[in-house]
């Protein structure tokens, strides 16, 4: 890993910590294992590195990735199968390296599966449910389920060359697999 990136890394890490203010330079250069002048070479300030980690740290827009689960014009499995391939394209946008101890520093925003409990999409599922197409189990269990399909590449640092083939393949064959009707 180049000096860059390690400084942004210990960055990301001392400001989630102590935040802006309580944040040291020092710190981070010995996590990071440069000098201080390193940090000031290539960010020219402790301001510089805050914007530039803050800018690594934003998330991808999840409106583009939840679309398809609102469209209630089309059949679940298709739905399932945009949201994962939005998915892909999504964290495939992210400005920051996802490699080693990096993939546990996702943007708070990811880690959560809040963002699918969309009125529609859980109604959809009840209405699967009804319809005897996905299994009786509780809504946030599938929720998290999906959620989890999701982030598994990310969680256990998969190659990012493999990423395509899981979010278009493997992610939504996995999630019928464990929530549709045998």
């Amino acid at each position: 890993m180049d000096v860059a990136q390690r400084i942004k890394e210990a960055a990301i890490r001392e400001f989630a910590q102590y935040g802006y203010d309580g944040a040291r330079l020092e710190r981070i250069a010995r996590a990071a294992g440069v000098h201080t002048a390193q940090i000031h070479y290539y960010f020219r300030n402790k301001r510089g590195l805050y914007e530039v980690v803050q800018s690594l740290l934003s998330p991808p827009s999840l409106e583009e990735v939840l679309l398809p689960l609102r469209e209630m014009g089309k059949p679940l499995p298709e739905r399932v199968q945009v949201f994962y391939e939005r998915f892909y394209t999504g964290i495939s946008s992210l400005s920051w390296n996802v490699e080693g101890p990096s993939a546990t520093l996702l943007p708070p925003l990811l880690m959560s599966p809040r963002p699918l409990q969309l009125p529609e999409w859980i109604d959809a599922l009840k209405s699967a449910q009804q319809f005897g197409l996905v299994r009786s189990l509780p809504i946030p269990y599938i929720l998290a389920q999906q959620w989890s399909l999701a982030l598994l590449p990310l969680w256990f640092e998969e190659p990012k060359e493999k990423w395509e083939k899981y979010y278009r393949e493997e992610a939504p064959r996995l999630f019928w697999d464990s929530v549709k009707v045998v």
